[in-house]
């Protein structure tokens, strides 16, 4: 294909009118996300907390983690008066939003310093709010969704997550080298409400079943009622939700993918690299002697720009190459992207080699998480709405969250080079695990 042509259908792919609700959907997303994660690590570092006990902070984003908990509430009830006002979902969504604005204010108030606990009560609070909206708007990525659109939905959703990500890391570090944390978190509290105008503008998602569908959950859910034992009908009615909304699309889910396991494993393990990666670049970039402006300038501008690109790139290969052999072909090209930091240890505070580092790292990161995403998009049954999506999400959030953990100790004890020696290593269980699945689909078609 020659090369306007594939540059016209990319452009036509992206710039369709009924993209731009799910570029804002991954807007309001993408603000939160790191202020309890990346972001915070940065404050933490900038007082000398220790590379290890960063890595524990990860465990305070544990409510985002476990929404699926939730996902039932949001699935089958309304929030109070919201919800009658606005919609079911949309209500919740306006919640979430003042509850964000609660906690980060919160964050805002507290000095590390001297009130930690506190900061890690209102850090909580944020992770638990931030899943909260996560949930609400993933039934509008979905919404009157094609299959053969999951890949460049992905990578506009990502586009506009990453946006959301660019804003919120740019924005913060700027504050916070010319007026501290604490300004920069109460600016980014008030920012939230920027996405309230997503929730005055859309219109509520429609998530149907088919009638195959209910009849089957029925049944599964009558059954179970008969089995319980409860007495009060509250609680008799809670179970029943959780049943419905947790036990029933799970075991769907079981039914129709027989290499379900393999499907787990692949989610725990196919961003592992990346993660350990990322969650110790920063406090690389400051132990090599780069400043926060530089931070700002190079890694969180520069960087989020690349991976918006990636994330496009990524969808489109998607379209053309389908899903699995997408991941496989960015997955293998992040993790060779690594070694630009192994190059950048020995350089030194080199400004042209961080812009080549951050560049390579996050175009292919990019790429490599939209398809990622297409993925996911693609095993969730939309019948159920974002349940499902929740609830396969923990499991690659839960095998984020460990390595996380270990990545600040890996750190220290191997030291920078041999730490991101180590990394490329992280990927190859995952690449094996996607291959074999590969060529078994080809062999059974």
């Amino acid at each position: 294909m020659k090369q306007p042509s594939v540059m016209g259908d990319f452009l036509r792919t992206y710039c369709n009118p009924k993209m731009r609700l799910r570029f804002f959907v991954g807007f309001s997303c993408g603000i939160p996300f790191l202020l309890t994660l990346t972001i915070l690590d940065l404050w933490l570092k900038d007082i000398g907390v220790s590379n290890t006990a960063i890595g524990l902070f990860t465990l305070l984003h544990w409510p985002f983690t476990l929404k699926f908990l939730w996902a039932p509430f949001i699935d089958k009830l309304n929030f109070p008066y919201f919800s009658k006002k606005l919609g079911r979902l949309r209500g919740w969504v306006l919640a979430s939003q003042m509850l964000l604005f609660v906690g980060l204010i919160g964050m805002s108030c507290t000095n590390p310093q001297s009130s930690l606990p506190l900061l890690m009560f209102f850090t909580s609070l944020v992770a638990f709010a931030d899943g909260c909206q996560d949930m609400s708007l993933y039934s509008y990525q979905m919404d009157r969704t094609k299959s053969d659109s999951l890949g460049h939905i992905a990578g506009i959703v990502l586009f506009g997550y990453r946006g959301g990500m660019l804003f919120a890391k740019s924005a913060t570090l700027y504050l916070a080298h010319y007026f501290g944390w604490n300004i920069a978190y109460a600016v980014m509290a008030f920012s939230i409400f920027l996405c309230t105008i997503l929730i005055i503008v859309a219109k509520e998602p429609i998530c149907t079943q088919t009638k195959k569908d209910e009849i089957t959950i029925d049944r599964m859910v009558r059954s179970y009622d008969k089995a319980d034992k409860s007495r009060i009908e509250f609680t008799r009615f809670i179970k029943r939700t959780m049943f419905e909304c947790l036990v029933c699309p799970f075991v769907v889910f079981m039914k129709k993918n027989s290499d379900w396991r393999c499907i787990i494993a692949l989610l725990m393990l196919f961003r592992a690299g990346d993660i350990v990666a990322q969650k110790m670049a920063k406090p690389f970039y400051i132990d090599l002697g780069f400043s926060l402006l530089q931070i700002a300038n190079v890694v969180q501008v520069f960087g989020t720009v690349a991976a918006l690109v990636g994330s496009l790139v990524g969808g489109y290969l998607v379209k053309k190459n389908s899903i699995m052999p997408a991941m496989l072909y960015t997955g293998t090209v992040h993790a060779l992207s690594c070694f630009a930091y192994v190059a950048l240890c020995q350089t030194g505070p080199n400004t042209f080699m961080l812009y080549f580092t951050v560049f390579i790292e996050n175009i292919s990161g990019g790429a490599m998480g939209a398809a990622f995403i297409a993925f996911l998009y693609n095993i969730c049954d939309r019948r159920y709405c974002a349940t499902q999506y929740a609830l396969l999400w923990a499991f690659y959030d839960l095998g984020g969250i460990a390595f996380r953990i270990m990545s600040g100790a890996l750190a220290d004890m191997l030291g920078w080079t041999n730490f991101f020696l180590f990394i490329p290593l992280l990927f190859l269980p995952s690449l094996g695990l996607l291959y074999s699945m590969i060529a078994r689909e080809y062999i059974n078609r």
